[in-house]
């Protein structure tokens, strides 16, 4: 899971191909899923994109957000 450094608001968001990335809590603007891999790819206003190996459920609750499931019409 990742860990938070609440004094410097930073973020450090595990990678599922190296050791991954410290980021500024206020600098993450979104996320989705990045695929059949259960890992997300995380949207900074600086610009780059961020893969994590987190789960946008596991993000959303890192955020104190709500994910929001699709409903398909079939």
């Amino acid at each position: 899971m990742a860990q938070e450094d609440e004094a410097q608001g930073f973020l450090h968001l595990p990678s599922a191909t190296g050791t991954g990335v410290l980021v500024r809590r206020t600098q993450v603007v979104g996320a989705r899923p990045n695929g059949p891999n259960e890992g997300s790819i995380v949207y900074t206003a600086a610009g780059p994109s961020i893969y994590t190996s987190l789960t946008t459920k596991q993000l959303a609750r890192l955020f104190d957000a709500q994910a929001v499931e699709a409903q398909h019409q079939g």
